[in-house]
């Protein structure tokens, strides 16, 4: 995996019950039939998890694994 953050979505993603076997960095949360609802459930996890403030929008559907980290990065997250 290319950083923590994106070991981090993913491992969040598996406790969500999304099938990640398949997930690299570049694809995105829409190619894994991720709802609006269930993008907001990964936000309030990655948020404890990071102890950042994510606004709604800052996760879209049409964002890669991999973009969604760089977001999470900019917002001061470690990326190692």
């Amino acid at each position: 995996m290319g950083n923590s953050i994106e070991s981090r979505i993913i491992a969040v993603l598996g406790e969500l019950a999304v099938p990640t076997a398949d997930v690299t960095p570049e694809t995105t949360f829409e190619a894994m039939e991720i709802d609006s609802l269930l993008l907001e459930e990964l936000a309030l996890r990655l948020q404890k998890s990071f102890g950042i403030a994510i606004e709604s929008g800052d996760l879209v559907p049409e964002q890669t694994v991999a973009e969604a980290a760089a977001v999470l990065e900019g917002m001061g997250v470690p990326a190692a």
